[in-house]
């Protein structure tokens, strides 16, 4: 038993909801937005431009933000959780993101995939990192392209995929290194091994959701704005800064008398 499981389909009946939806509900719950559509590159610095369901590639991660010159950081603090989810004839939403692997010609309404993430980890970059980068080392050109589109500034991604195929009558479908490629197809540099002739290990990290960041001209360089919802196909930016022009607010007391206190977006202070 997985005790912090997430389970949303029992057995093999239909999935109760659609990939998108599914993956959509797990990284919300972590302030990220789900990857609708399959993106070539979906690691921190990616430039994406477009709606949330049709992403459009705009420049590889280290076009803009050289890996050198920013580090990229990761935190494990989701490490010890498990998610489990079962698709009807697809591998649900591990088709969207950076794409490791692809359905094969056997995979379809009469197979259910059983799959497991382990080990979330976010991945990010230092917003001071950011900042001198877009000050003193990146390109001009790279400043005008983001005056209008975003980048990746943290995203999610599964450490661990376990995958396992079963029939309609609930028996675990085989596998071995003949027919594996009818059920899945890895893409070269994919990670993974099969255990017990029933369960497909895949250790090459898989990206799932990710937080847009904005470095408009008029940022001056600081990245105080993201992006970690959406709402209609926009993205919905929000400002993280905890301090901000401080705004006077009317605050009722228990004798009915009114008093005022300042706040900005995210702070009150209490006088």
């Amino acid at each position: 038993m997985l005790p912090l499981a997430l389970v949303f389909v029992a057995g093999c009946q239909p999935p109760a909801k659609d990939p998108a939806t599914a993956m959509n509900d797990l990284v919300k719950d972590f302030g990220y937005i789900g990857f609708q559509n399959p993106l070539s590159n979906a690691s921190t610095g990616t430039l994406i431009g477009g709606k949330p369901s049709a992403v459009s590639f705009v420049a590889q991660a280290n076009d803009c933000f050289s890996g050198e010159a920013i580090t990229r950081h990761t935190d494990h603090s989701e490490y010890s959780k498990t998610y489990s989810y079962t698709f009807q004839g697809s591998l649900g939403f591990l088709l969207s993101g950076n794409p490791i692997f692809s359905a094969g010609l056997n995979l379809n309404k009469n197979v259910f995939v059983k799959i497991e993430l382990t080990g979330l980890i976010t991945e990010y970059m230092s917003s001071i990192d950011v900042t001198d980068w877009y000050t003193a080392g990146m390109s001009n050109t790279c400043r005008q392209y983001l005056n209008d589109v975003g980048f990746i500034i943290q995203a999610l991604k599964a450490e661990k995929l376990t995958m396992s195929f079963v029939d309609k009558s609930n028996n675990n479908i085989n596998l071995n290194a003949d027919n594996i490629s009818q059920y899945i197809k890895f893409n070269i540099g994919t990670q993974w091994e099969i255990i017990d002739s029933t369960t497909v290990v895949v250790t090459t990290p898989k990206y799932i959701g990710y937080q847009l960041g904005r470095l408009r001209l008029e940022d001056d360089g600081r990245t105080l704005w993201r992006a970690t919802s959406v709402k209609d196909q926009k993205y919905l930016f929000e400002r993280i800064a905890l301090f901000d022009d401080q705004l006077e607010e009317e605050v009722p007391k228990a004798s009915k008398a009114k008093s005022t206190q300042l706040v900005d977006d995210h702070a009150v202070y209490v006088k």
